[in-house]
């Protein structure tokens, strides 16, 4: 037997197949060697890039921006300081992006160690494309902002790397202005994977395609854990996302689960009107 973990979100599907001592079978082991701290570390950081890049692809995307937030030298602040004006600025965007009838949704980072400090920041834009701008005029009290959008065909793995790899070695200090790798807004989708037990031991090193999507040859891969058992993951990409309408602006896959959730309330009043009715009949 193994287990198949599957994540499915704005067009993307993941697939991860492993071998667990929980479920029978495991297949046929190799030689075992029990991984090192520096090894444990390297696994943590990668499994941790992965759920924020998942985090990343299923609440942002084309045309979303990533700031990079810096301080004027002559005012620079110390970690507290930095933790209040970045809460200000917070609250300050949520009013804007309220006003224009769209939630605030983001992922933080702050850098500080070896380097001025500094935060990045993954946010949605405004329904006008003026979320840059408005960004900018909130900020430019403490200092500057650089800007960059997000692209179309993003997997982010890079941009998620980047991140967890900026707070890696300081979010544990003390002294750290943030005690996690990054920071979120509560109101993100966090997607979850579903799980199947499979009786067979063995799968196909070129994993079968869906109609519909194409294999991302590069996120392909087939290999052997230290405890010696084989594991493989993929994703495969949807060839037509869906669309999603965002506030009279149409983008691609944008907030699928609140499309999912009004549509779900919708039939569930109509459902309701029909029973209402038929019981006065």
């Amino acid at each position: 037997m193994h287990i198949k973990n599957v994540w499915r979100y704005r067009g993307i599907v993941e697939v991860e197949r492993i071998h667990s001592g929980r479920y029978g079978k495991k297949g046929t082991p190799g030689p075992r060697k029990l991984p090192t701290p520096e090894e444990m570390k390297a696994v943590n950081e990668k499994n941790c890039i992965k759920k924020l890049r998942r985090k990343i692809q299923a609440n942002f995307g084309e045309g979303d921006l990533f700031l990079t937030l810096t301080y004027k030298k002559e005012t620079r602040p110390d970690a507290r300081e930095a933790r209040r004006r970045l809460k200000n600025y917070l609250e300050r965007l949520r009013r804007r992006w309220k006003k224009a009838g769209v939630p605030l949704k983001y992922i933080i980072v702050t850098e500080y160690e070896n380097k001025s400090i500094h935060h990045h920041l993954v946010l949605n834009d405004l329904p006008d494309g003026s979320g840059a701008k408005e960004a900018n005029r909130c900020w430019k009290e403490n200092g500057g902002t650089h800007t960059e959008y997000l692209y179309e065909d993003g997997h982010y793995e890079n941009l998620a790397a980047y991140m967890v790899k900026e707070t890696s070695k300081t979010f544990r200090k003390p002294g750290s202005p943030s005690k996690t790798r990054y920071s979120c807004s509560r109101n993100l989708v966090d997607p979850k994977s579903k799980t199947v037990i499979l009786k067979s031991d063995r799968w196909p090193e070129d994993p079968r395609v869906p109609k519909g999507y194409y294999l991302d040859k590069q996120s392909l891969v087939n290999g052997v854990n230290k405890m010696g058992y084989r594991y493989q993951y993929y994703r495969l990409v949807s060839l037509s996302p869906k669309k999603y309408i965002y506030k009279g602006k149409t983008k691609a896959g944008r907030d699928p689960e609140e499309g999912k959730r009004k549509e779900k309330m919708k039939r569930g009043a109509a459902k309701s009107k029909l029973r209402r009715r038929k019981k006065k009949e």
